[in-house]
């Protein structure tokens, strides 16, 4: 993805201290957006991109000290980690003291890093992940108190907050990455199923999505998939998986909001999960 940044002419610096900042930070690079509550608008978003032949915490760092708006006040500071690891626990079940346990069940969790949990109210459930160590460092001696978020998080209060699902059918959300998708089901306002599968080529993809519709027992010309995220052949998954499935479209910028007019230039399904954020707290 191309670097490029986009700011409101009503964003203001000297009121950032009323503004919610919302960051996402992957392999491949650095994004934050400013969302203007009182108004319920996003006002700036900004990309810039990592190369992997450079030491990843010094661009973290490098973010921080030369762009301007990283160093500026902000009422909450909402930072999205994505990953594949994370296991979701129903609140009856959760103790938080038990949380890297819960992950340890369904996954190996990486040396150095430190265990999170996000209580997803919509779906009664906590969600478990991972944060290196490191970043986290980095990121709280920037910004004063950072609430980490796993992709997980926004996708389902996002969905089961728009009542994106009628009584009687059932809506697949796929959030695409480089290495891995996450697919999740929700019905009847409720999340069915959550889950993420390795992803190594268009046969890996199409694989794990119809074997899903085999286990949920769904039928692919009436249950629709929604595509967000960012891929490298993104645009090819999608037609791939159209032969297929007969309704398949990508997903627009999260209702909640308000957007300046500027963010129609953007692309919407892969900030969708970083513009959703705000909805988690």
């Amino acid at each position: 993805m191309k670097p490029f940044s986009i700011v409101d002419e009503t964003f203001d610096p000297s009121i950032s201290s009323s503004y919610f900042i919302s960051i996402q930070i992957t392999l491949d690079g650095f994004s934050f957006c400013t969302l203007d509550p009182v108004r319920n608008k996003y006002i700036q978003i900004q990309h810039i991109g990592f190369s992997r032949q450079k030491p990843f915490y010094q661009q973290v760092e490098d973010c921080f000290n030369q762009i301007e708006k990283l160093s500026l006040p902000y009422k909450k500071t909402l930072v999205l980690l994505p990953g594949r690891v994370a296991t979701l626990v129903p609140t009856p079940l959760f103790d938080g003291e038990d949380a890297a346990k819960w992950l340890s069940f369904t996954h190996i969790v990486p040396e150095k890093h430190a265990v999170k949990t996000n209580k997803i109210k919509m779906a009664d459930a906590y969600n478990v992940f991972p944060v290196d160590e490191n970043l986290e460092q980095l990121l709280k001696k920037q910004f004063p108190n950072p609430l980490f978020f796993h992709q997980h998080t926004p996708i389902i209060e996002g969905n089961l907050t728009t009542n994106m699902s009628n009584a009687q059918q059932t809506t697949l959300f796929i959030n695409l990455a480089g290495e891995y998708f996450d697919l999740l089901a929700f019905g009847n306002n409720n999340l069915k199923l959550c889950n993420s599968f390795p992803i190594k080529s268009e046969n890996d993809f199409i694989y794990f999505t119809l074997f899903t519709y085999e286990q949920l027992k769904l039928n692919p010309a009436d249950t629709e998939i929604i595509l967000s995220g960012t891929h490298p052949q993104f645009s090819q998954l999608s037609v791939h998986i159209s032969k297929y499935v007969r309704k398949v479209k990508h997903t627009s910028m999260p209702h909640h909001f308000q957007y300046s007019h500027q963010f129609r230039e953007i692309n919407n399904q892969s900030f969708y999960n970083l513009l959703s954020l705000p909805v988690c707290v």
